[in-house]
């Protein structure tokens, strides 16, 4: 199965208001930690989802729009941990 199709299940695994743990994620779609870990790791730098340890939760549209904006500008400005803070 391509990167990119287990990139989209996992997506709409993933409810839309709420929280789900790595192993929730693994039971529900039935696909390794491992190919998990990627796939989240992927949506994550598309500014799709958040990961906080173990659990995962999905952007809302605001916030995937912020992300890409603040990653994509020339600026001091950042998100880490959902705190966004300016280079030193």
């Amino acid at each position: 199965m391509r990167n990119e199709d287990i990139d989209w299940a996992l997506f709409h695994c993933i409810p839309e208001c709420g929280n789900m743990t790595v192993a929730e994620l693994a039971e529900r779609s039935l696909f390794s930690v491992e190919e998990i870990k990627a796939s989240l790791a992927r949506l994550e730098k598309a500014c799709l989802i958040h990961v906080a340890g173990d659990t995962v939760c999905a952007l809302s549209l605001n916030d995937m729009f912020i992300l890409n904006e603040i990653k994509n500008a020339p600026s001091d400005i950042y998100i880490e941990n959902g705190v966004i803070k300016v280079r030193k």
